[in-house]
């Protein structure tokens, strides 16, 4: 009998559709509704970057099968057809969406005939913003084809020239790239805004004088960006991916995005010369690149079309001082961004960068911020002559180039850079600082969820924690240890590191609950995370299931289990909470006849977490941080607000109770915080 399995690809889609219902839904206002359908391009092109570019590759394997039986070009053909389905939706919502904003006061002009009143002022910013950015590339026998860039927006123009054309070459068919540098959206009027190619499209007569332009349309080609970086020798790793980074624009195509307006001999020659499949090619019937709508979600400022802000709490122990090794010398410290400040993350590293006293510091990067405060006191430390050691993960997907810079930015003030493990992200989240006191040398640890990114910290949910509990800061000094000297810790007690026992350690904790349910004891799993599709685990939990071990799972994004199976899965429940904040965190929670135990950890329960990567699991052993953790998750649990159930024919079903009597885990958790606060001294 076949694993009741849910295919990734098939499950991923399952969640954008989740997310483009945020789009729908009346109970979020209109500007909120904006930001989620671009929300959904942006997941779409990272699935195509990634997911779309393996299953291609997979298709030369005759031999490949998922763990439901399905091969690679069955799978392929599936989502196709559902991201199709997906995108009809996709600006059907869109179109409903302007119809509203409209009347809200927010206009978004899409149509020739809707910009022409504009005119004049369309004509200046022509002229003087961005007809000197537009060079127009067109094909003839000294031009080649275009490389075209992926994720750029091209206007694709099919050329008649005129009869008195002078020039051998007479072109008929020429690109401009959109130079969206100025922004995608120009306010030709307060809160009215119009797409710049549009303006473009307009004024195309002053690009090509003398032409006839016979057909004009948009185009985006998406590239894989799914690749390894070849490394050769021991200091190569830099090199490779700036290497990989240059190169990128020459990667297979993975995906074709058009408008109206391209005729087929010309789409067909395009997909020849990129090597595309026409089933790749998504014809759609407005703008391209959603994702660009962020951009009047930030600029307007319309307060009654957005989400009220949820401040961030400050719990009131941390207002006394901003110096917090006293503080987490007195006690253990968790906080839940954004409904807890980030600030206290950041008067760590302060603190520890100006500290007479403070010796060392350790840290592990993977995704950091544009203009990170955690970069500029790395290097303030660096600088006061503290010895600073960084791991920073170089091959962080599609922030290669950042961390470079920062890499360089903190060799140049002095710290020591490594970039981990050769075939391992480094993704676990933790910063080491040594201090020298009074009864001598003290470590000070902060483990978390989530990045050291400011500002994904305020939209993503995570958890920070603080502590000088001596067997953790010694296990976290000897995985640095191992990150920076390749040293082997003889074990590991307290936390659990991927690839070495995070396995191991999962499965232990599964198995004893199942032990503990064989023997008629009560046994109970929570887990919350971002994806599950570790096979491995997955029979593990149904195992579990069977021998009557109760699991609650809450799973944001990806789930290949099944629940509800009779005699497989029944005692298992799947829910995905969407809404305000991207669900970030992972806390996972093991009854253990009574005696508790909650973990924290930087690790999905996918083979990529467990396998590929360094990540970290950490046990919340302090028993009114455990009680914070349970009133977390029993929340998220009892939402109904923003929570799809999964069941147990693979299809999801939204609670869909926004009403008077929901309960709204973001709302909800935020009162809790706000009163723990207080109380909190």
């Amino acid at each position: 009998m076949k694993m009741p399995w849910i295919n990734r690809e098939t499950s991923w889609i399952a969640f954008n559709n989740r997310v483009l219902f945020e789009a729908t839904d009346p109970f979020n206002p209109p500007l909120e509704r904006l930001k989620f359908l671009a929300i959904v391009s942006s997941n779409l092109e990272e699935f195509f970057m990634i997911r779309v570019a393996v299953l291609k590759r997979q298709l030369k394997r005759e031999d490949f099968r998922d763990p439901s039986g399905e091969n690679a070009k069955t799978i392929l053909s599936s989502i196709i057809k559902e991201v199709k389905s997906m995108l009809k939706n996709q600006y059907h919502t869109f179109y409903k969406l302007c119809e509203e904003l409209r009347k809200n006061g927010i206009t978004i002009l899409t149509k020739s005939e809707d910009i022409l009143p504009h005119y004049e002022k369309l004509k200046e910013f022509f002229d003087d913003t961005l007809f000197p950015l537009l060079t127009p590339l067109s094909v003839s026998q000294t031009h080649p084809f275009p490389t075209l860039h992926s994720g750029k927006l091209y206007m694709l123009i099919e050329l008649s020239p005129p009869p008195d054309h002078i020039l051998t070459e007479k072109p008929s068919l020429s690109f401009i790239e959109i130079p969206v540098v100025v922004g995608r959206f120009y306010e030709v009027q307060n809160s009215v805004f119009v797409p710049i190619e549009m303006i473009i499209k307009m004024f195309l007569p002053k690009i090509y004088p003398g032409y006839t332009i016979q057909h004009c349309g948009f185009l985006r080609i998406t590239r894989d960006a799914d690749y390894e970086h070849q490394i050769d020798g021991a200091f190569d790793i830099v090199s490779s991916v700036e290497k990989n980074i240059k190169h990128f624009h020459k990667r297979e195509a993975v995906k074709l995005e058009i408008t109206e307006g391209i005729s087929p001999p010309t789409i067909k020659t395009f997909c020849d010369h990129h090597n595309l499949s026409e089933d790749l090619v998504f014809s759609l019937p407005s703008i391209l690149n959603l994702k660009d709508l962020m951009q009047i979600y930030e600029t307007c400022d319309r307060p009654d079309s957005k989400l009220k802000p949820l401040e961030p709490v400050l719990p009131r122990i941390l207002t006394q001082k901003r110096n917090l090794f006293s503080l987490i010398r007195q006690k253990e410290i968790l906080l839940f961004h954004p409904y807890q400040s980030y600030d206290p993350v950041l008067w760590f590293l302060e603190s520890a960068a100006t500290d007479p006293d403070v010796i060392a510091i350790k840290q592990t990067l993977y995704r950091t911020s544009n203009d990170s405060r955690i970069i500029f006191w790395l290097t303030k430390a660096a600088e006061n002559g503290k010895y600073v050691s960084v791991v920073d993960e170089l091959t962080a997907r599609f922030d290669e180039q950042r961390n470079i810079h920062w890499a360089r930015k903190l060799q140049d003030a002095g710290a020591h850079v490594t970039y981990g493990i050769a075939q391992l992200k480094t993704h676990a989240k933790a910063l080491l600082i040594v201090r020298r006191e009074r009864e001598g040398i003290r470590r000070y640890v902060h483990l978390a969820t989530g990045n050291y990114n400011e500002t994904t910290a305020r939209l993503y949910s995570d958890f920070s924690f603080f502590t000088t509990n001596e067997e953790i800061c010694s296990e976290v000094n000897q995985m640095f240890n191992l990150l920076t000297g390749f040293s082997l810790a003889p074990t590991w007690k307290k936390l659990a590191i991927a690839p070495f026992n995070l396995r191991q350690r999962f499965l232990s904790l599964i198995r004893r609950e199942i032990q503990n349910a064989k023997a008629g004891l009560k046994a109970h799993i929570r887990a919350k995370m971002n994806s599950l599709s570790d096979e491995t685990i997955i029979r593990a939990l149904y195992e579990a299931s069977q021998a009557g071990v109760r699991i609650e799972l809450i799973v944001r994004g990806i789930c290949c289990l099944i629940p509800g199976i009779k005699g497989i899965s029944d005692n298992i429940t799947v829910k995905s909470i969407v809404g305000r904040y991207l669900e970030h965190s992972r806390i996972y929670f093991f009854y253990n006849n009574g005696i508790e135990e909650y973990y924290l950890s930087s690790a999905d329960w996918m083979m990529r977490n467990l396998d590929r990567r360094i990540e970290l699991l950490f046990p919340i052993e302090e028993p009114s941080l455990k009680a914070m953790l349970d009133t977390i998750l029993t929340y998220q649990l009892k939402d109904t607000a923003n929570s799809w159930i999964l069941k147990s024919n693979g299809k999801y079903e939204a609670l869909g109770t926004r009403d008077s009597k929901h309960h709204d885990s973001f709302s909800e958790i935020y009162t809790h915080l706000q009163q723990l606060s207080e109380k909190n001294t």
